[in-house]
């Protein structure tokens, strides 16, 4: 049923079980995976060299995030994944552009992510792409 998911991830324990979901469902139907975060790219008038440390700085810690994703990932016995860390200011949006980029079938992604307070103001990242994704959106809930 679905070839080609797309799970995004923050670094969060909601991220990690949707992770962890995904490469169950991708494992099940022999579809392929792809973890995505989305990091903050600093504005623009930081001038340099800061703008240029806050966005190596950005880059590096998304890269952290993917590493340990795909290594809990791989201890489950997932499948192999692909990565891709997106710059934007807002994750839904970035998340949203994936989904309808029309290289996968389902977006996974947990119930919130690290941004509690944010999310409360704005509503949830998970909340805005389930309400516009041109594609199945899986939200996992916690345990918790």
């Amino acid at each position: 049923m679905f070839k080609r998911i797309l799970v995004a991830v923050d670094g969060s324990h909601h991220g990690r079980r949707a992770a962890l979901t995904a490469a169950e469902c991708a494992r099940e139907q022999g579809a392929t995976l792809t973890l995505l975060t989305v990091y903050h790219q600093p504005p623009s008038f930081e001038g340099e060299p800061e703008y240029s440390e806050q966005l190596e700085a950005a880059i590096q810690h998304a890269h952290a995030i993917l590493d340990s994703e795909e290594a809990a990932v791989r201890e489950a016995g997932g499948p192999a994944v692909a990565r891709e860390a997106l710059a934007g200011a807002h994750p839904a949006t970035a998340i949203l552009d994936a989904a309808a980029s029309g290289q996968y079938d389902l977006v996974v992604m947990g119930t919130r992510g690290l941004g509690r307070i944010q999310s409360v103001l704005l509503g949830s990242v998970s909340a805005q792409v389930a309400a516009r994704s041109p594609i199945p959106v899986l939200i996992v809930h916690d345990e918790e």
